[in-house]
This record gives C-alpha cells, structure tokens and sequence, in this order.
C-alpha cells in the first residue's frame, strides 16, 4: 500500500459523493454514508431527527472515511478524516456549508438544478462540520500485480 499526499486526500474528498460516518453509541460502532462537501479545512453534511444525530452530541468524536474501487484493475484509494463534530449554527456558515454541498451535487441530482438555499431537503436541518484536524490517504499501491493487488476479491 502506498500513502496519498494531503492533495490527493482533498482531491478524492472533492471527487467522491457518498462517504461513510463512524460514531460510537453506548460502546458499539455505528457506520452511516453520507454526502458530503468539503472547504479547506472542514468536511461539511447535513443530518436530521435520529439516532446519528443524537449519538453525535452526547459524542461529538467521528471518523469519516470516503474511498474509490476501481472495477478495471482492482486498484482503491482511502481517505479517513477523525475529528470531533460541531453543529453550524451561524446562518452565514450553515448557507455556506449548504450553498458547497448543493455546489457538489447538482449535476448528479438534476431537480437541484432548481433550488438554491437551505430549503432544500428542510428534513435535514441540521448542518454538522467536522473539522480535518486529522487525515490520512492510502491507496493499494503499486507494488502489486493486478492479480494479487489488496482490495481484489
């Protein structure tokens, strides 16, 4: 396996849609995807009602990983970013977390195309930032045949 520089990290943060949150609850992980955007220094979802939401204020302390598998050759690429979460309660800030996300997403989601704002999806009302305090990439390296790469089933 070979280690991803900082630019390669934020490029496949920048390039992937769908990551994974990691929150401990009484003890037990628990594993949820969400979309996600990023700024330089904080990744960026928005959550609702539940059980993620309340696992994340008794404890704010996450890890985030997002990953790409590439079906050709077998080859993968891994960010995972540990931090502790914090609600975005400023307006300014949560129109900005909000305006990078549906920045990100429009040309998948093409009713997006249409709105603009936090009225989007007004069930998921509360905008989380997990700050990148602590990040590392790796990939499955080039140090293997295709046929015996790690991350080939």
């Amino acid at each position: 396996m070979d280690d991803l520089s900082h630019t390669e990290c934020l490029q496949l943060l920048d390039e992937e849609l769908v990551g994974h949150l990691g929150v401990v609850d009484e003890g037990k992980a628990y594993v949820t995807p969400v979309s996600f955007t990023r700024d330089d220094s904080s990744l960026y979802f928005r959550t609702g009602p539940g059980r993620r939401l309340e696992v994340m204020r008794a404890n704010p302390s996450v890890c985030f990983e997002a990953s790409r598998f590439e079906t050709d050759g077998g080859e993968w690429r891994s960010v995972v970013v540990w931090g502790d979460v914090r609600e975005v309660t400023d307006a300014a800030h949560e129109a900005r977390a909000v305006e990078l996300l549906m920045d990100k997403y429009r040309e998948y989601v093409s009713w997006l195309g249409s709105f603009g704002g936090s009225e989007v999806l007004p069930g998921l009302s509360v905008v989380i930032e997990l700050p990148m305090d602590s990040m590392s990439g790796r990939s499955s390296g080039s140090g293997f045949s295709p046929r015996t790469r790690p991350g080939r089933l």
